[in-house]
């Protein structure tokens, strides 16, 4: 048996930096809390807080130093709560380190896999609670798994990671604080997958003893799934005041487009290393703006020093204005890695409905002649500010299997692939494969002769990927394609996503590597919208062919899910690497699959003077890894 405590990771660190100490043991045999809380105990409104907190609390070493309580901080967010639904819900059974390399306890304070690595028995840290004060056992999750994941009328697949061979694994109850996976494979990279941003093991972490409520199984009075449904998507489960949670924070206040309030969670089951309970910090303010207006709201209050902790919605061209005003505004400005392959990725989407334009997308020089009438380098220099490099899609450079001397050698062929501007050569090749102007009024037709145009969607607010949109129109537009471009919020986008109603989206910055880090992004594997070729083909795969519709009989996406089942099994780290290459290889000879455009930019951090125990560098461009949740902001204090 492997005994695993969350340690040695197939992903190695590729940010150096930080140091973090993460442990099941406590280091202090007393502990203390805030002073509200404390005025609570004495009241008789709360349990001492040796009865709050877990039997055996996970320990969290400051990146700084011990802290003390008190503050508000204040940020601004999207409508969609981007990424104060990752602060205040992400709590994985382990979550992923600071510096990247490898992942830690969490929910789960330890976990041990069989030899074959296709058995895995996973334990709860004892006596944690929900912020209601009522205990998380392994009920909860038998609840989530038999009676959500299994049973057919609620609409929850098979998460993402479980199904391997086309099979989900066989889950069961140990005790009250055990359970076990028995996987139809190998599957060594579980509590990886598990452990990254909201849509894994933190959305599967449900309260059963206040979610039973809303399922006809257990209340006659509701008569569908839709109330359970709201309260399970992480997406709408943080508008819910009354849900508990097992997050450092507890929502108490929300208005849709105005404002967000949360507090601390007195049953949080957290502590510092001198037995501190966390989080240090009272609560979040934070200011709910429309997508279009985000960046010009982030800049003007950054500047105004109205803000504590942003590290989001900020453009490259706010960098250098930022940096004038750090003084001002009484705040530092840290520019973290994006870790990001490109802002913005084009993304066919090859389960659009109109089986014309599918067929023009599995068609490579199609897209290659897309590809190559593309000017990235004056995208660069007018969009980006020459700060970001001109690149066709292909993973972070950060990638572990990339870091090989063949791996490197294999990169530098893939994201130069396609990249080099001739507009003649997209000419011929649209040529080549029957899309030519047909009816004679000066736009490019289907090889069938009626009207081609390529309407690409993309989300308001990201004025890099408006500002190379508008380019890459008149770039597209040069060779013969008509392109429109449609601006849509988050939920319509991703309403007409699922029902095959997007043809091609323009992705804003985006980060991903291996088996780890986003794999959706280079194989259709998971039902999440940043699937490259689309959810419905991703769904086919996750629910192991349940749902969804497949990719085409040998297409490119079909060889690319073969070598995902392929690469995930593998035991051996370097057969692992070896499998990676030889997928992404599909990217290469048959590609580009989905197109770059330029990546790798770097991104502001606003930071008050006031606050401590911040990182100086991180990971914020991809939500995988659950950034900025992974810096542990339950850490964060504000000084004297």
């Amino acid at each position: 048996m492997r005994l695993m405590t969350g340690r040695g990771s197939a992903l190695a660190s590729a940010i150096v930096g930080i140091s973090l100490l993460a442990t099941t043991v406590a280091m202090a045999q007393t502990y203390s809390e805030a002073p509200a809380l404390a005025d609570a105990v004495k009241a008789g409104s709360l349990p001492p807080v040796e009865q709050r907190i877990s039997d055996n609390p996970l320990v969290l070493t400051p990146v700084e130093s011990v802290g003390t309580y008190g503050g508000t901080i204040r940020d601004i967010t999207k409508a969609n709560l981007d990424w104060s639904k990752i602060i205040l819900q992400v709590e994985p059974f382990a979550r992923w380190e600071r510096d990247l390399n490898g992942v830690r306890p969490n929910v789960a304070e330890s976990w041990e896999w069989n030899d074959a690595y296709t058995e895995l028995t996973l334990n709860f840290r004892k006596g944690i609670k929900w912020s209601d004060g009522v205990p998380l056992t392994a009920d909860d999750f038998m609840f989530f798994w038999n009676d959500v994941v299994l049973d057919d009328s609620v609409p929850v697949s098979f998460p993402a990671g479980t199904v391997i061979n086309g099979e989900p694994p066989k889950v069961e109850k140990i005790d009250e604080d055990t359970i076990k996976f028995t996987f139809a494979g190998p599957n060594p990279l579980f509590m990886e997958l598990s452990s990254r941003a909201y849509y894994n093991s933190a959305q599967w972490l449900i309260p059963s003893h206040y979610m039973k409520q809303f399922l006809p199984k257990y209340n006659p009075d509701m008569k569908d799934t839709s109330e359970f449904d709201k309260r399970y998507t992480m997406d709408t489960r943080i508008q819910y005041t009354d849900m508990p949670t097992l997050a450092g924070w507890m929502v108490t206040s929300f208005t849709p487009g105005q404002r967000l309030t949360a507090e601390r969670n007195p049953y949080y089951w957290k502590v510092d290393t001198e037995g501190h309970q966390l989080p240090y910090i009272d609560g979040f303010d934070t200011t709910v703006v429309t997508d279009d207006a985000v960046s010009q709201a982030v800049l003007l209050n950054s500047i105004a020093g109205k803000l504590d902790f942003q590290s989001r919605e900020f453009n490259l061209a706010d960098v250098s204005l930022l940096m004038e005003n750090q003084e001002k505004g009484n705040y530092t400005v840290k520019l973290w890695d994006r870790g990001d392959f490109a802002w913005p990725w084009m993304m066919p989407m090859y389960d659009y409905k109109d089986e014309g334009i599918r067929d023009l997308f599995y068609t490579p020089e199609f897209r290659r002649a897309l590809s190559v009438a593309m000017d990235r380098d004056k995208y660069n220099n007018v969009a980006a500010f020459g700060l970001a490099k001109p690149r066709q899609f292909a993973l972070s450079p950060l990638s572990p299997e990339l870091q090989t001397e063949e791996g490197k050698a294999f990169y530098d062929k893939w994201v130069s692939s396609y990249i080099e501007y001739d507009p003649e050569q997209a000419k011929a090749w649209l040529d080549q494969i029957g899309v030519v102007d047909k009816d004679g009024d000066g736009w490019r037709d289907r090889p069938d002769g009626s009207r081609l145009q390529m309407i690409v969607d993309m989300m308001p607010g990201d004025k890099q990927t408006a500002d190379i949109m508008d380019l890459m129109k008149e770039d597209w537009d040069a060779v013969g394609i008509e392109t429109l471009l449609n601006q849509a919020d988050w939920g319509t986008l991703s309403d007409r996503q699922k029902a095959g109603e997007v043809m091609m989206r323009a992705w804003g910055s985006a980060a991903g590597w291996g088996l780890l880090s986003a794999p959706t992004v280079w194989a259709p594997v998971e039902n999440a919208e940043w699937t490259m070729g689309g959810m419905s083909i991703a769904l086919n795969y996750q629910s192991g062919g349940k749902e969804g519709e497949p990719a085409r009989p040998g297409s490119a996406l079909e060889k690319l899910q073969q070598a995902y089942s392929k690469a995930v099994q593998a035991l051996d780290p370097n057969d692992r690497n070896a499998a990676l290459l030889e997928a992404y290889q599909i990217h290469l000879d048959e590609g580009p699959l989905t197109i770059g455009t330029v990546g790798e930019d770097p991104t502001p951090v606003v930071v008050s003077n006031r606050l401590r125990n911040v990182p100086s560098v991180g990971l914020i461009g991809s939500w995988d890894m659950g950034f900025p949740a992974t810096a542990d902001p339950e850490q964060f204090y504000f000084a004297e």
